[in-house]
């Protein structure tokens, strides 16, 4: 059977008793193999079953597969404190609700005036960084996703909430913050390239002068259609203003940059350079903090870089 007929979930998202009355499949050797049906439930007998036998991803229709991202999601805090499934597990089912968000808001940015919605996954998002004293895995899994866009606004938001977390611990209160900014930090994109779900047209259809319009493009529909804080609406604008000036749209620099803003930029840069291009290979975390450092006396705080290239080491290097 066709692999475009099926969609993996995480085993952590097909909670005992109230999953989706949808069909749920195995899958072995490029074979898609029927567990229930739809109009049987999924119980703690066949968790147990699954779990026992190290089964850590089902597969539903592409049919249904909304209906199960969007159950995920709202019962996300439910199946992150789940004690019968493993930690790998738990990051799956987070990559998959904030890569369908992303998703959503990139094919419909209509569906972005629902700020509580992005608060509430990147408030996950948080968490579990926080409790974890390490990302990488969730970092990995986060590069599987596609398309691009969707996979760097999450990778962004990862490492700007970890960068922020370790160096401004006494303002963890902004920390969804920084998140909501991360994840949305490339909106005007979609709103430049209506079909920025095709790879190839992300890399290839925008001229230079288009992709500097992404930026204001994403802070006035913000503005706009969604109740979002100034901190967001900040990093969304000037994400790639530069600490010595050149940057865009405004052209500020140092302190004119809210340092909020400047974390974003950086792991924004950061996360470009590890991820394939159809000009370049992904480079490693060492070579893409090399090309930071080689740039830093244009374009970020030294002390800045300084501590989250030992943040980058620490995590992922």
């Amino acid at each position: 059977m066709s692999l475009a007929l099926y969609a993996p979930i995480s085993i952590a998202c097909v909670i005992p008793g109230i999953f989706p009355q949808v069909a749920l499949y195995t899958e072995s050797r490029g074979n898609y193999v029927l567990y229930k049906d739809e109009t049987r439930p999924f119980t703690d007998e066949d968790s147990d079953r699954l779990l026992n036998n190290n089964i850590s991803t089902m597969y539903v229709r592409t049919g249904d597969f909304d209906v199960v991202s969007r159950f995920a999601e709202e019962n996300l805090s439910q199946i992150l404190q789940r004690e019968d499934v493993d930690h790998e597990s738990k990051c799956d089912a987070l990559c998959q609700t904030s890569s369908s968000y992303l998703n959503d808001i990139f094919s419909d940015p209509e569906k972005s005036q629902d700020a509580a919605r992005c608060q509430k996954l990147t408030g996950h998002l948080a968490k579990h960084i926080s409790e974890n004293k390490s990302i990488a895995s969730l970092f990995e899994k986060m590069s599987i996703s596609s398309p691009f866009a969707v996979k760097h606004s999450m990778q962004v938001a990862a490492i700007s909430m970890l960068a922020w977390s370790k160096l401004f611990p006494e303002q963890y209160d902004l920390l969804v913050d920084v998140g909501v900014a991360s994840m949305l930090h490339d909106i005007g994109m979609c709103l430049i390239m209506p079909n920025l779900s095709e790879e190839k047209d992300y890399w290839t259809t925008p001229s230079v002068d288009e992709i500097k319009r992404h930026p204001i493009e994403g802070y006035v529909f913000l503005r706009k259609h969604g109740q979002y804080s100034d901190l967001v609406l900040d990093a969304v604008r000037h994400h790639h203003e530069r600490y010595f000036g050149g940057g865009y749209p405004g052209g500020l620099k140092g302190d004119e940059i809210r340092i909020t803003t400047q974390v974003v930029g950086l792991a924004d840069m950061y996360c470009t350079l590890v991820v394939d291009r159809p000009t370049r290979k992904a480079s490693t975390p060492e070579e893409a903090l090399a090309i930071i450092n080689d740039e830093t006396h244009k374009c970020f705080s030294t002390l800045l870089f300084t501590a989250f290239k030992s943040i980058i080491m620490e995590q992922l290097g």
